[in-house]
């Protein structure tokens, strides 16, 4: 029973053929009519009777407090997945619906397609639990908005994807749970609604720069990535972009990921994590020793300490 929703001649020998009267063929062709049609409607009937009977039938009900999703992603914490019931998302569903209602399968994707954390409904697969009675009579596949970073207002820290899309919650602190994410510091416009895009320069320039660190983000404590200076707005001579580790490290990036710092020759991404990778090897470390690494000069400045050119 899977279903998937994401489809007459005469007898010329005698010249005085007794033919019945064409008022008794007509009478005729009609009680034929209604015989047929009589044996129709019970065969429906009897048929509908049945049908209502199997969808009745307990094997066949599933709870709506079931519909929940029992493990998510490692950021997923309790209260979003709280977020993730249906009852809640569509408040008229019913408690206890039948897996052979009409239209069950499209409302209940209709239902999570509402959900702000959900990105894309996937499929919803529906199994006959007389054929598979340890299989469980939906499987849905769902496919979620990972957040990606914070951006520090003056409220608080506010969630957003990696297409800016922001998510719901403002946090007093930039944790998701045991989990600590990218913090995006210096972006001036105010968030827009949960579940709209966050059309900023400053912020698209900290989320390229954010996905590019996010391979090194763990192995060199990474805390923040401060945007205040994107377009040169404070200071045109200094580092557009700039990392903040946990320790207070900063770490002049450059430029964001851009056509205008490729045609610069700046360097890739992956260099200036290279780069700091070698830092880090003939430092040790980098969060907590050094007082700034500039990445396109390839220098670095130990605390209290003058700067000292460290090529790589």
């Amino acid at each position: 029973m899977a279903k998937t929703w994401i489809s007459g001649a005469t007898d010329s020998t005698s010249a005085e053929t007794d033919e019945p009267p064409r008022a008794f063929s007509a009478v005729k062709a009609i009680l034929v009519a209604v015989a047929t049609l009589a044996v129709g409607c019970a065969a429906v009937y009897g048929l509908g009777a049945l049908h209502a009977r199997v969808r009745q039938a307990p094997a066949y009900q599933v709870s709506a407090s079931s519909l929940r999703l029992v493990e998510g992603p490692s950021w997923m914490t309790p209260g979003i997945l709280a977020e993730l019931d249906v009852g809640l998302l569509d408040p008229d569903f019913p408690q206890r619906f039948s897996l052979l209602d009409e239209g069950v399968l499209e409302r209940i994707a209709a239902a999570y397609e509402r959900c702000v954390w959900v990105q894309r409904v996937k499929c919803i697969e529906k199994h006959d639990p007389r054929v598979d009675p340890g299989r469980a009579p939906l499987e849905i596949v769902l496919t979620f908005r990972r957040p990606i970073a914070f951006v520090e207002t003056s409220r608080g820290y506010c969630l957003i994807d990696a297409k800016g899309t922001r998510l719901p919650g403002v946090y007093r602190e930039p944790r998701l749970g045991e989990e600590r994410l990218l913090v995006i510091h210096g972006v001036q416009t105010r968030p827009p609604g949960v579940g709209s895009v966050w059309s900023d320069a400053c912020l698209e320039a900290g989320l390229r720069v954010a996905d590019a660190v996010e391979p090194g983000r763990k192995r060199f404590a990474l805390a923040t990535v401060d945007v205040s200076n994107v377009g040169g707005r404070c200071n045109p001579a200094e580092s557009e972009v700039a990392l903040v580790t946990s320790s207070g490290t900063r770490i002049k990036w450059g430029r964001a990921p851009s056509p205008e710092a490729r045609r610069l020759r700046e360097k890739t991404p992956a260099e200036k994590l290279a780069y700091l990778a070698y830092v880090h090897k003939r430092m040790g470390r980098v969060d907590g020793v050094l007082d700034c690494v500039d990445i396109p000069n390839e220098a670095v400045r130990r605390r209290s300490a003058t700067n000292r050119r460290l090529r790589s």
